[in-house]
C-alpha cells in the first residue's frame, strides 16, 4: 500500500514539472521568446498559517494561487512543445485543421484537471514545513480559464487557472522553525509567493535573503529571481524585541553645557523589520524633547541644564509587532573648562636657550631650529585625565598628544615654496617670502569641554646661500672627460647657485684661490662667467664664500686637480753602473727618469748600438711627474767609449726623441789592470818602509 502511494505520488511530481516546464514558439510575430517569457506569466501565490504553531503538533494553513500566461508558450504534457500551447492542442488533442475549438480546448481543460489533482504541497509548489510536506486535507479547488477558440495563430490569447487547498503541516520539536519553497523550474514558481505567518511569527533569516520582501510576519519571496534549482529556506521564530544599542560619540563619563552632545543608535532585528526609532531627553524626570530619527544631538543649556545636573537620554525601538526595547544613559554635565600651562623654548647658535611667551600668537625663529614645547593640564572639576593634542600644518597627519603632560621637540625648516635645485635658473633666483607653519593646541576634559590656542612660527632666513658651482675649460664643464690642464684658462660659473629666500642680486660672493685673494663681497654678476688661471700643475685650493642680506655665511673649498699638458717630456735624475768598465767585463748599467708629460710613452735604453728592453713610460698627472727606471746589461767586448742613451717613442703623443745619458764613458784594456795592480802593491810598500824609518830607524826623534 505504501509503495503504491509513493509511486503515485512519484508519478504526479514527474507529472507536474511536465506540465509547469514550457518552451517558446516561432510563429513569426506571435512568437514568446526567452527574454519576455516571465513577462508572458502574471499571478501570484500564497500561503497562509492560521493555527499558532506549537511543538509535536498540527497546524492548519490554506494554499490559494492565480496564473495567466500567454497559451504561445508550449507544455511538456503534449509533445512538440517548440509549438506553443495552440499548435499542441490541434494537433495531439485535435483534427490538425489549424482552429481550437470547443471540443478541443475541453479535452485539454479535463487533461489538465486531471495532472493537477495533487494532495501533496511540494508537488503542488507550495512549500515544506520542518522538513515534512503538508496535505490537502480535501480535494483542490481547481478553476481553469480555458484556451480561446480560433485559429492556432492568435496572438494575446490567455490561458491559465486559480487554485485554492486547505493543508494540514506537522510540527516537530526543534526551537527554530524551517521553511523550504521548492524550486524546480514550475510554472508556479514564476510568480510571487506571499507567506503569512502566526501572530508573533517573524521571519528569521535566509540564505537568499536578496529575493524576500515585505513585513517580518507577511512576506513575498520572487522564487522567479533565484538563480539556483535548490530549495529556497526560511527560518522563522516567535517575535523577539528589537535589540537597542545607542552610543555616544564621546566616551567621557561627563559632558559639555555649551557644545553639542551626539547620540547614534541601532535597532537590532530581522532583516525585513525596519524599526520605529526615536530618543527622548529627561531634565530631573521632565520630558524635554523627543526626536524620531537613528541619530539624536543635543546642546545641554538650551535645554536649562546646569553644571552637575544629571541628563537623561533615551533610545526607543519599535519593531512590526509593536514591541519596543530601550537603550538609556544619564550623564552628568560639566561646565568647567579644563586649565593648561606651557613653556615654549629653543636655543640659539651660540648655546643659549630662549624663552617664548605661549601668549602671543607669533613666534619668529631661524630656519632648522629646534623648538621644545612642554605643557601641562587638568581638570579642575574632576580627577580624570584630560588630553592634550598638538596639530600642525607641517606635514598631513602631523599628531603629538597625551594626557596630563605633553613634552616634544620639533624643528622648522623652510617649506617647498623657497628657492631650491627643482626650479629653473630664472625662478631659483627670486625673492621669496618666508615660511609660516602652523601649531594648534588643543586641550580637553573627559566631558569634552575644549580650549584652544594657535601659534604662528615665522621661520626667518638661517642658512647661507646654496654655492653651486661650475669650473669650464673648452665650453665644458671640468670632468673626468675633460681635464684641466696646465696652461690653459678656466672660466667659473655660479649660474646654478641660489638663496632660499633672497633674490640672487642681493647676494655677496668672494673667491681665494691658493690663498690669494681673486674676488671680495661682489655680486654673483661680477664673480659669474670670469676667467682663472692659467694654473700649473698640481692641485690648487679653491674657496668661495656668499652672504645673504640677513647676513648668513656660507663657504664652500675643493680642491682642482690641474693635470700635466699633452705630451712627452722626459729628464734624467741619475744614472750609475754595476761592475768595472774593463774590457771583457760585463756592466749593467742603471737610470732613474721622470715623465713631466700627460701622456705614455715606451722606450728602451742603449749604449752605443746595442739597447735593452723596451719598458713603458707613465704618463704624469695632476700629483706629479712618473717616475720610472731602466737598465742595460752590456758586455764589454773592446775598448772603445760608450755613448749612453734613452730612446723613446708615444703612440698617443705621435712623437719619438732620444735622451742622451752620458756620452764620457771610457773602457779600459784588460792588460791595464796587472800594471795597476804593481803599481798599487809598490807605492803600499814604500809608504810601510818611510813610517817604520821614522819610527825606529835612523830618522828616530827617541834618544
Amino acid at each position: 500500500m505504501n509503495k503504491t502511494k509513493s509511486g503515485s505520488l512519484f508519478l504526479v511530481l514527474i507529472i507536474l514539472i511536465s506540465i509547469c516546464n514550457v518552451s517558446v514558439t516561432a510563429n513569426d510575430d506571435n512568437e514568446v521568446n526567452d527574454d519576455n517569457f516571465s513577462l508572458s506569466i502574471s499571478g501570484y501565490s500564497k500561503f497562509v498559517i492560521l493555527d499558532d504553531i506549537v511543538v509535536n503538533s498540527q497546524f492548519n494553513s490554506t494554499w490559494e494561487s492565480s496564473i495567466t500566461l500567454s497559451d504561445q508558450i508550449g507544455t511538456d504534457l503534449l509533445d512538440n512543445t517548440d509549438l506553443g500551447l495552440r499548435a499542441q492542442i490541434d494537433i495531439h488533442l485535435g483534427n490538425s485543421d489549424g482552429f481550437i475549438d470547443s471540443a478541443e480546448s475541453h479535452a485539454f481543460d479535463n487533461l489538465f484537471h486531471l495532472e493537477r489533482n495533487w494532495t501533496d504541497s511540494e508537488v503542488g509548489g507550495c512549500c515544506i514545513f520542518d522538513y515534512n510536506q503538508l496535505y490537502a486535507s480535501e480535494e483542490i479547488n481547481l478553476v481553469i480559464t480555458s484556451v480561446v477558440l480560433g485559429p492556432i495563430e492568435l496572438s494575446n490569447t490567455t490561458w491559465g487557472w486559480d487554485e485554492s487547498a486547505n493543508l494540514i503541516g506537522q510540527v516537530d520539536n526543534r526551537i527554530t522553525r524551517i521553511l523550504d519553497f521548492p524550486r524546480i523550474g514550475s510554472l508556479i514558481e514564476e510568480v510571487p509567493l506571499r507567506v503569512v505567518l502566526p501572530s508573533g511569527w517573524e521571519y528569521t533569516y535566509s540564505a537568499m535573503e536578496e529575493i524576500f520582501h515585505g513585513d517580518p510576519g507577511s512576506f513575498v519571496i520572487d522564487r522567479a529571481e533565484a538563480n539556483v534549482a535548490s530549495n529556497i529556506r526560511v527560518t522563522i521564530s516567535p517575535n523577539q524585541s528589537p535589540s537597542a544599542l545607542g552610543y555616544r560619540s564621546l566616551s567621557g563619563s561627563m559632558i559639555t553645557l555649551n557644545s553639542s552632545t551626539d547620540y547614534s543608535g541601532n535597532c537590532e532585528d530581522s532583516t525585513l523589520d525596519t524599526n520605529q526609532q526615536w530618543w527622548t531627553l529627561s531634565n530631573n524626570g521632565t520630558l524635554v524633547e523627543t526626536y524620531f530619527g537613528p541619530s539624536f544631538s543635543f546642546i545641554a543649556e538650551d535645554y536649562d541644564f546646569y553644571d552637575g545636573e544629571v541628563a537623561s537620554v533615551v533610545m526607543h525601538c519599535k519593531d512590526w509587532f509593536n514591541s519596543t526595547s530601550t537603550w538609556y544613559e544619564n550623564i552628568v554635565v560639566d561646565s568647567i573648562p579644563p586649565i593648561w600651562e606651557s613653556i615654549i623654548s629653543y636655543e640659539n647658535e651660540f648655546g643659549e636657550t630662549i624663552l617664548l611667551d605661549s601668549n602671543d600668537d607669533m613666534f619668529s625663529i631661524k630656519s632648522d631650529t629646534y623648538v621644545s614645547f612642554s605643557i601641562s593640564a587638568s581638570d579642575p572639576n574632576s580627577q580624570l585625565p584630560t588630553d592634550i593634542t598638538i596639530l600642525s600644518n607641517k606635514t598631513p597627519n602631523y599628531l603629538h598628544e597625551n594626557q596630563n603632560y605633553l613634552n616634544f621637540s620639533d624643528i622648522f625648516y623652510q617649506n617647498g615654496d623657497v628657492n631650491s635645485m627643482d626650479l629653473n635658473l630664472s625662478e631659483r633666483h627670486l625673492s621669496r617670502n618666508p615660511t609660516s607653519w602652523s601649531i594648534k593646541l588643543l586641550v580637553s576634559d573627559n566631558a569634552g569641554n575644549l580650549l584652544t590656542k594657535e601659534w604662528e612660527i615665522l621661520v626667518l632666513d638661517g642658512s647661507g646661500p646654496t654655492i653651486v658651482p661650475d669650473l669650464i675649460i673648452n665650453n665644458m664643464s671640468i670632468s673626468s672627460n675633460n681635464l684641466a690642464r696646465e696652461g690653459e684658462p678656466i672660466t667659473i660659473s655660479l649660474q646654478q647657485s641660489f638663496d632660499d629666500l633672497d633674490a640672487i642680486e642681493d647676494t655677496l660672493w668672494s673667491l681665494t684661490i691658493d690663498g690669494e685673494i681673486e674676488y671680495e663681497n661682489v655680486s654673483m654678476q661680477l664673480i659669474d662667467k670670469s676667467s682663472l688661471g692659467p694654473f700649473s700643475s698640481g692641485t690648487h685650493i679653491f674657496s668661495i664664500d656668499s652672504y645673504d642680506s640677513s647676513g648668513n655665511h656660507q663657504n664652500l673649498a675643493f680642491g682642482l686637480a690641474i693635470s700635466p699638458k699633452i705630451g712627452i717630456d722626459i729628464e734624467l735624475l741619475s744614472n750609475a753602473h754595476l761592475g768595472e768598465l774593463v774590457e771583457d767585463q760585463t756592466v749593467v748599467f742603471l737610470v732613474t727618469m721622470q715623465n713631466k708629460g700627460a701622456s705614455p710613452a715606451s722606450g728602451q735604453l742603449c749604449a752605443n748600438s746595442q739597447c735593452g728592453p723596451f719598458i713603458g713610460v707613465p704618463a704624469a698627472n695632476s700629483n706629479g711627474a712618473a717616475i720610472f727606471s731602466t737598465e742595460l746589461n752590456l758586455e764589454l767586448t773592446n775598448s772603445d767609449p760608450i755613448d749612453l742613451y734613452f730612446k723613446w717613442g708615444s703612440e698617443s703623443a705621435d712623437t719619438n726623441g732620444i735622451l742622451p745619458v752620458s756620452s764620457d764613458i771610457v773602457v779600459e784594456p784588460y792588460w791595464q789592470s796587472p800594471i795597476q795592480t804593481v803599481l798599487l802593491v809598490f807605492i803600499v810598500l814604500s809608504l810601510m818602509v818611510i813610517i817604520a824609518n821614522r819610527l825606529w830607524g835612523v830618522d828616530s826623534q827617541r834618544p
